[in-house]
């Protein structure tokens, strides 16, 4: 009885994270939240466990060992596409020296490359990094930030993406504003691009200035050509929905788009359903505190953790999702190191 009552907590735990994740995460009222999680976590879990001590019989064990099995299988099959993701794009992850941690805790840093083939003939050969989720709020430290640049420095993109929530709170304007001091000094050949998050909601007007201050295009629900030269065009997209906009895939074009930035994986199949074949997001924070293999249990997406972190297929689509730089609330990271992410396309 004790391994069909541990089933069946376990079962219910994996109920209440789905729901809580679509629901509770995406709910921008923290108290909101809680009491959501006060109330929905003792029932997914202590209800499924009386019932295997109440209800008399040995069908009710029965159905939640059928169920439990379920769920590790959708576990396993995540897992494998997760897998299946990296190994494609040939992902691999190289820690920073001057910013690594044993644990991989706030200050650690990684660089995420991915080896994308079949690209089009205008990307090839094009190296693209991206920033997601940059949280200045004085955790990490503005010196930790000037290493990170640092670092895009010495690696040299063609094209330089930022995918929103440069702050979590109002006040955090001038830590932002000495963060950025080293990206006004990167040369970036094809420019510095951003779109804005839901956290950057707080002050948008001033975050839009600290980023044209700091060399940066916006790209609003918007799009831009970029001339790498020999009649090689590639289009780029950015959309701040849903904060801004309801439909984050009106502004691409007729004939799609090479690069879409959207701080949130949640507007992927939309953008791959108008046309946009390369998909870059963060917003997740790939959980922030993670556990080994299983990786991120928390997740503000309403399609729950689907989509957390690494690299997925959607119909003709790539999506690629970052575990993020900063930190919002617990001002720590576990097993889910800040990153920088590296694409390099190839047409062959």
């Amino acid at each position: 009885m004790i391994l069909d009552i541990l089933r069946a907590a376990l079962t219910g735990l994996w109920v209440f994270l789905e729901i809580f994740n679509r629901r509770g995460m995406t709910n921008p009222d923290d108290r909101a939240k809680f009491r959501l999680a006060f109330w929905l976590l003792p029932v997914c879990v202590l209800l499924p466990s009386l019932a295997i001590v109440v209800v008399p019989g040995k069908w009710v064990g029965l159905l939640f060992w059928m169920t439990f099995a379920t769920l590790v299988s959708v576990e396993v099959f995540r897992l494998i596409r997760k897998a299946i993701g990296f190994t494609s794009t040939r992902s691999r992850s190289t820690p920073i020296p001057a910013l690594d941690s044993t644990l991989e805790t706030t200050r650690a840093l990684q660089v995420r490359s991915y080896e994308i083939a079949g690209a089009p003939r205008s990307m090839h050969g094009m190296t693209v990094a991206f920033l997601s989720d940059l949280h200045c709020d004085g955790r990490p430290s503005c010196e930790w930030y000037d290493k990170l640049w640092d670092t895009l420095r010495g690696i040299g993109p063609d094209l330089l993406l930022l995918g929103g929530d440069y702050l979590s709170r109002e006040d955090s304007l001038p830590i932002l504003d000495r963060c950025l001091k080293g990206l006004r000094s990167l040369h970036i050949p094809l420019g510095s691009w951003a779109v804005l998050g839901n956290h950057d909601m707080e002050a948008p007007d001033a975050v839009r200035r600290l980023l044209r201050q700091a060399g940066c295009g916006l790209l609003e629900d918007d799009w831009v050509p970029l001339d790498r030269g020999q009649g090689r065009v590639v289009i780029l997209h950015g959309t701040n929905a849903p904060w801004s906009t309801a439909n984050p895939s009106a502004a691409i074009p007729a004939g799609g788009a090479d690069i879409s930035v959207s701080h949130t994986p949640d507007n992927a199949p939309l953008l791959a359903r108008a046309g946009a074949r390369y998909i870059l997001s963060g917003h997740i924070h790939g959980g922030q505190i993670g556990l080994p293999i299983l990786g991120a249990l928390l997740s503000p997406s309403k399609f729950g953790r689907k989509w957390t972190y690494g690299c997925h297929t959607l119909q003709q689509s790539r999506l690629v999702v970052s575990s993020g730089v900063g930190v919002v609330g617990l001002p720590l990271r576990l097993l889910v190191p800040p990153e920088v992410v590296l694409l390099r396309f190839w047409s062959e």
